[in-house]
């Protein structure tokens, strides 16, 4: 379902009992909108002390002779008649005042106060059973249909009534009828929101049609098209008729479907960014001047441009009498963020109370205690009392109640962020999966990462670098994606045209420029990062900045990674996604523009992109950093030890961690200071804020051995800086110290049956012995047993039991589920288990594989089986005879599932599959997977 709670979309099925749950928040709306209404006009009334969830707030009296039987409140989406089932019993004490008896109350609360409509026939009925119920309660009579009229109602489509009927009505006003006919044609699906273009005598039209004579045989469907008229009649006056109170929980609902987009866009454009916010428009003018209508919606309404039209309409004309706004995920029957409200018919006359629970999560019972704790002492620090003209001092008036007067000013003397540098919207390529890739997904050498964008400009590489939001990083970072721009996006105009997808090249005049980027969804604050030259970004999720001055650039990076901004970006727009009309309106001091603050800015880019380039997803990482400090055995008489190589990457990580933390509390205190905000913020930095890494023990280690299985395939090389081969020519000079294997495969035995390059840990072995000294590669061997935490015999066991058990699974997730070493794998026996790198792949692989490998392998196997039966059978061997009976079986049962494996891996080795690196990993996996298991699952 894609509603909370009220009306449906047709054809939706309401979990009636589910529609509105929490009861709390259905007290809040009618104890501040019934019940203020209430005591406006009966200031000596005792009720106040029965409304629970009355907010604190000035009651203004107001001089009324109106009868209690006349007033009127309505849920226009009524849903399964939570909302009306509580105004019946604030109803009833308002009787009890009058000095009614409960069951004259009960029968005048059902037929002349409470009013609902809904779409969906199933809520209507458990709505017209709760209020039958609740008059039953006092009164037998309310169970005599014929005497006792609710006036709740389905609304019904008139598409039914028969043409005959049409013909036959005459008169003066046959015309207002067939009007009304018209409007209600889709009534099933646009329900309260039908709009009526005038005024029409409701009395007048009922008369015309119950005066107007049907055949008894009712050949033409005369009494049917007649029964359906006079209930939409009744429903029309229903909709045109001015209430003292509307309550309601709206559908949310933002994807119309063709008929009602066009209706909604037609007759509510300036609130048409989703159903809910038509009804917070058309409910507050269904009410009469001085009444209230409360609502329950997501509070999207209070910040985002989509709704600015609607706030800018409510603070001018109408009156926010009080707003609660719940923590981001409370409301446990919806996945939207929550507030409800009241709005007051009149002009801004007055303070309105808020309530902000932003802070306490838990669910809707934290919510409800603390908005009780607020309504028993006003004085606490979430509840705010404030005048909304302040909303108008910032730009889009977001309905940001918590606004200190200082920060006020600032939006008042600041300039505007769009006159300095507007944020630009990129490149939108109709289809991600074809056109955004991981950079280490393709032929490297198809890639340019280069910094001029000028040649990038006539580039005749297909792949450039792509800013498209991404993890939290500030500062630099995040540089991975890649995008299909070959002449010009040449290829994504040509699919776009063909397949009538939506593209388009936003922003094209700043491709390639160095500017400040963002992740547009943030969650506790934000990440801006400096983007070199050489980018293109996209329209929606990496949008950027730019100036023709780096030294501005530099200058609005710090500030934009400040709490001050983050402070400012959350009253411009607190929910997830941070988008470039909120960026526009930041006010920007002239004060920011320092050569200080560009100097340690400049330093934390540099920190921050030291730090990035240290791991394998950089495409400027050069070397694994535990290689860069293996000690020199002439100054110390621990060279070689992997453990000290660590301990020394580790200070190294502490200090670059901390002169970012510093830097950023630095900058904090400028900003602060500058924005006279010290009473709000404090500029001491989180650890879990720092976006650059500290050393991580097992991290790191595992790091090295994917380092290590790189060096084995040739992708880095101990002679070469970065990446070594990805793609292209094979150049052996390249590798010295550490031979790549010969074969693009390498075997992850869970045993040692090969005494060469085929066993991963000879090469492991080699690789510590050529890089930390063959006299320290046992003690290397068992440090890195005891950092990966792999229980076996001993070190060797433990490593190879990381590699055959959990690389994948580790390099998987590190490469984002688009890895480069791809793993073969026979099934839950391993009876093989083998890495391939991708950019060495060729048709041939898989038949290689099998001749000079498994079929080896399956020798093995069979000569350690007819080992282990010979051991088995020995009656010498005692002790470990039961450990040797489960090695023979396992071993078996490997040998076994080897061979089923053989003609999965012939089928496919026989089609001689070619692999498209610009496809990207997904579509190529697929490929060779051929719909068989031949590889470990993604």
């Amino acid at each position: 379902m894609n509603i909370t709670g009220g009306a449906v979309t047709k054809n939706e099925i309401p979990a009636a009992t589910q529609l509105f749950t929490t009861d709390w928040v259905v007290r809040y709306m009618v104890d501040n909108s019934l019940g203020k209404y209430w005591l406006e006009r009966h200031p000596n009334s005792d009720l106040k002390s029965n409304l629970d969830y009355l907010l604190p707030g000035e009651i203004q009296t107001v001089d009324s002779s109106e009868n209690l039987e006349d007033m009127r409140l309505i849920d226009n989406a009524m849903g399964s008649g939570h909302i009306l089932v509580y105004a019946f019993d604030v109803f009833m004490k308002m009787y009890a005042e009058q000095g009614y008896s409960s069951r004259d109350a009960a029968l005048s609360i059902v037929q002349n106060n409470l009013y609902g409509l809904e779409i969906d026939k199933r809520a209507y009925q458990l709505a017209y059973f709760a209020l039958m119920m609740k008059a039953r309660q006092y009164n037998r009579r309310a169970l005599q249909p014929e005497k006792v009229k609710l006036n709740v109602h389905v609304f019904e489509d008139t598409d039914t009534v028969s043409p005959e009927f049409l013909d036959a009505l005459s008169g003066e006003y046959a015309d207002d009828i067939k009007q009304i006919i018209e409007l209600f044609s889709n009534a099933g699906e646009l329900g309260s929101i039908i709009k009526f273009d005038k005024t029409f005598n409701w009395t007048k039209l009922r008369e015309n049609v119950e005066d107007m004579h049907t055949d008894a045989l009712d050949i033409f469907g005369m009494n049917q098209s007649k029964k359906i008229v006079l209930k939409v009649l009744t429903i029309g006056e229903i909709m045109s008729t001015k209430y003292d109170v509307a309550v309601t929980n709206p559908p949310y609902l933002n994807k119309f479907d063709p008929d009602m987009k066009k209706y909604v866009k037609k007759n509510y454009a300036d609130y048409s960014g989703d159903l809910f916010s038509v009804f917070i428009f058309n409910n507050i003018n269904l009410v009469k001047i001085g009444g209230y209508a409360a609502y329950m919606t997501p509070f999207v309404w209070m910040f985002i441009k989509t709704y600015e039209k609607l706030r800018s309409y409510l603070v001018a004309n109408k009156e926010i009498s009080s707003l609660i706004q719940m923590e981001y995920s409370a409301f446990e029957e919806a996945t939207v963020p929550i507030n409800t409200f009241v709005l007051k018919n009149v002009p801004n006359g007055s303070n309105g109370t808020y309530i902000k629970l932003s802070a306490f999560k838990g669910g809707m019972n934290v919510q409800r205690d603390k908005v009780l704790e607020a309504i028993a002492n006003p004085d606490i620090d979430y509840l705010y009392r404030t005048n909304q003209a302040n909303f108008k001092k910032i730009p889009g008036s977001p309905i940001a109640y918590w606004v200190s007067n200082q920060l006020l000013h600032d939006f008042l003397v600041g300039i505007p962020l769009k006159n300095i540098s507007p944020a630009q919207r990129g490149l939108t390529t109709g289809n991600n999966n074809l056109f955004i890739h991981d950079w280490w997904e393709v032929l490297f050498n198809h890639v340019d990462v280069s910094r001029s964008w000028r040649k990038n400009q006539t580039s005749k590489k297909k792949w450039f670098p792509y800013n498209k939001g991404g993890k939290n990083h500030k500062w630099f970072g995040n540089r991975e994606l890649i995008v299909n721009y070959y002449n010009s996006g040449q290829e994504i105009a040509e699919f776009g045209k063909i397949n009538k997808n939506s593209f388009g090249f936003q922003g094209k005049d700043y491709y390639f420029h160095s500017g400040i980027t963002w992740s547009a969804l943030t969650s506790a604050s934000n990440t801006f990062r400096y983007s070199p030259q050489g980018s293109i970004f996209d329209s929606n999720k990496g949008p950027m900045l730019f100036s023709n001055d780096d030294s501005t650039i530099f200058s609005l990076l710090g500030f934009l990674n400040s709490k001050v901004t983050t402070l400012i970006t959350k009253v411009l727009n607190p929910t997830l996604s941070l988008q470039n009309g909120d960026m526009d309106k930041l006010p920007i001091k002239k004060e920011i523009f320092d050569q200080n603050i560009e100097h340690v800015v400049r330093i934390n880019v540099l920190l921050a992109q030291s730090d990035w380039n240290e791991y394998e997803n950089s495409w400027d990482f050069k070397v694994h950093p535990l290689l860069l400090h293996i000690a020199d055995d002439k100054q110390t008489e621990v060279g070689g030890r992997l453990e000290n190589a660590f301990a020394i990457w580790k200070t190294e990580a502490q200090e670059r961690f901390d002169q970012l933390k510093a830097n950023e509390e630095e900058l904090n205190r400028i900003f602060i200071d500058l924005y006279g905000l010290n009473d709000e913020l404090t500029p001491e930095v989180e650890d879990k804020e720092v976006s650059v890494r500290r050393a991580d023990e097992e991290r790191d280690i595992k790091s090295l051995l994917s380092y290590f299985i790189g060096l084995v395939f040739g992708r880095y090389s101990l002679d070469t800086l970065g990446l070594a081969y990805a793609g292209g020519e094979w150049n052996t000079d390249k590798y010295q110290k550490f031979v790549p294997n010969k074969d693009n495969l390498l075997l992850l035995n869970d045993d040692r049956y090969f005494d060469d390059d085929r066993d991963i840990m000879n090469r492991f072995r080699t690789f510590l012995a050529v890089t930390f000294g063959e006299e320290h590669v046992q003690e290397n061997m068992d440090y890195i047993a005891h950092v990966i935490g792999k229980k076996a015999d001993n070190s060797e066991q433990a490593i190879r039991k990381y590699f055959v058990d959990d690389f994948f699974k580790d390099h998987k997730k590190g490469y984002q589920k688009r890895p480069i070493y791809w793993e073969f794998n026979s099934g839950k026996q391993n009876g093989l288990k083998a890495l391939m790198y991708l950019h060495r792949y060729d048709e041939g692989e898989l038949a290689m594989m099998r001749t000079d490998y498994m079929y080896p392998l399956q020798s093995r196997y069979e000569e350690r089986i007819e080992k282990l039966q010979q051991w088995v059978q020995d009656e010498s061997v005692t002790k470990t005879k039961k450990q040797l009976e489960k090695k023979l079986k396992h071993v078996t049962q490997q040998l076994k599932e080897l061979k089923q494996y053989d003609p999965i891996v012939r089928h496919v080795a026989d089609q001689r599959i070619n692999l498209d690196l610009d496809d990207g990993v997904l579509v190529n996996y697929e490929k060779l997977q051929d719909g068989n298991k031949i590889l470990s699952k993604l």
